[in-house]
């Protein structure tokens, strides 16, 4: 019998519910001049370097290259956030990321490519604690978690399997203004996934009598543009 999980549209619509009750707050407070307009959101691109231990170890002992491939790999992701205060030296951020990775090793049969490749979807919120702020330039720091959702696929094989769970991270954000309302945005996240195990349509795990997850730790460097209105 298949599983029914969570699924990724009720995630994103939680954290949406509380990024709006965070604005309300926000609006209230501003109503009464606490804080300056700081409703903003973000969007970029990053690079990762991540050890899924698991997803290495299948891949060494699938049997299909003649290469081992690395403990440790790098990663695209994409991401969009919008955040919101929530006090004089508090943000709360709702955010989405889109991550990518991926094998190419040299097949055992002939001079063919064995491909292995992953991606992540990991929507969640972040708690922000205020360092620096200034006109031309701010500084946070997040702690932050969320329900993620990851699927491996096998082109060798032609396999696909898929996993949920949770995920945690920390993040140390900047921001430098390019205009009024436009900043340049930098950030580094380190994250924990806790994802699960994985499996295809059948209920079956790539490796039949061990449990293969995609947990997985990753540390990021991100560049985009923020915007506040």
């Amino acid at each position: 019998m298949r599983r029914r999980g969570i699924r990724p549209v009720y995630v994103v619509a939680v954290i949406c519910c509380l990024a709006l009750l965070a604005s309300r707050s926000y609006s209230n407070n501003r109503e009464e001049g606490t804080y300056r307009p700081r409703i903003g959101f973000s969007a970029g691109m990053g690079a990762n370097f991540h050890n899924a231990q698991d997803i290495v170890a299948r891949v060494n002992g699938s049997g299909a290259t003649s290469q081992r491939a690395d403990e440790f790999n790098s990663g695209v992701e994409f991401f969009g956030a919008v955040f919101v205060p929530i006090g004089p030296d508090w943000v709360m951020k709702a955010e989405y990321v889109y991550m990518h990775g991926s094998y190419s090793l040299k097949s055992v049969i002939a001079n063919g490519v064995a491909e292995f490749a992953y991606t992540v979807h990991l929507p969640g919120v972040i708690v922000q604690y205020v360092l620096v702020d200034e006109t031309t330039y701010n500084v946070k720091a997040g702690v932050g978690a969320g329900y993620h959702f990851g699927s491996y696929d096998e082109k060798f094989f032609t396999s696909r399997y898929t996993a949920h769970g949770v995920g945690a991270l920390l993040e140390l954000e900047g921001k430098t203004a390019l205009g009024d309302d436009v900043f340049a945005y930098f950030a580094v996240q380190g994250r924990w996934e806790f994802i699960g195990e994985l499996k295809d349509r059948n209920g079956k795990s790539p490796f039949l009598n061990t449990p293969t997850t995609m947990n997985f730790f990753s540390i990021a460097v991100r560049f985009g543009m923020t915007f506040y209105l």
